[in-house]
């Protein structure tokens, strides 16, 4: 099913009555999927282990396993980008996992955003590598985990 926009749906909605919700329900679900099963499907999609995810993330493998199985919540985007780095995902896929967690999207305005953009559009898998970025360019680093 094609994914709609938020804009096509207020569109939708503005014209629809209650009584025909539940035939939107189908749009409205499509990104329903959590963020637990979305990252699960991503990890065994790639064949990876997530303690080796843990690791290249530099992050305590008990945090990181409380954070993929939604036992922890973060506020902190940074310990997700951590991951989303080690697991070598695309720009897609990071903006939707970002959504999924409720957390806000990579803003190309940003500097320190664009930064992370180029880094998932050329593949870039090493923390190590995007915080030589954002130092070069006056940004902080990512964040570390205290747990």
């Amino acid at each position: 099913m094609e994914e709609k926009s938020t804009s096509k749906l207020m569109e939708i909605l503005k014209h629809t009555k209650k009584a025909e919700l539940s035939a939107l329900q189908d749009d409205m679900t499509v990104q329903s999927h959590s963020f637990i099963t979305y990252m699960d499907q991503l990890i065994q999609q790639r064949n990876l282990k997530r303690q080796d995810i843990f690791q290249k993330a530099d992050m305590p493998q008990k945090y990181g396993y409380k954070l993929l199985n939604g036992e922890s919540h973060t506020k902190d985007r940074d310990k997700l980008l951590r991951i989303f780095i080690a697991m070598g995902m695309n720009l897609k896929e990071v903006q939707r996992a970002l959504a999924l967690y409720g957390m806000p999207g990579l803003y190309p305005k940003k500097q320190r955003d664009a930064i992370f953009i180029i880094a998932f559009n050329e593949g870039i898998t090493s923390v190590d590598t995007v915080n030589s970025w954002l130092q070069e360019y006056g940004e902080t680093e990512l964040t570390r985990s205290a747990d």
